[in-house]
């Protein structure tokens, strides 16, 4: 079994810092492929469901709050901004 990427450890502190705003910003510190494996996910795949979210099963988004060490409700925060976020940028004011 590998052991745990240790920079799943920076993602909390980052985000109480403000630099983490949105579910992408996530991966800004830590790659897509490094979660993927974690998750048992293709990377290809994976950086669908990162753009996309929609994709992400419940189970999905609970595990990686976990590898994260995030509350369920500060992914679903972090999933939020990311959705008003795209809203916002394909209707400007």
């Amino acid at each position: 079994m590998r052991s745990e990427d240790a920079r799943y450890l920076i993602i909390k502190p980052m985000l109480l810092d403000g630099k983490i705003q949105t579910f992408l910003d996530i991966f800004k510190f830590i790659p897509p492929s490094t979660v993927a494996k974690d998750l048992g996910k293709r990377g290809p795949r994976f950086t669908e469901l990162i753009n996309g979210l929609e994709g992400f099963t419940l189970q999905e988004l609970f595990r990686l709050a976990r590898l994260f060490k995030l509350t369920r409700a500060e992914v679903f925060q972090l999933i939020d901004n990311q959705l008003s976020k795209r809203k916002n940028d394909k209707n400007p004011d």
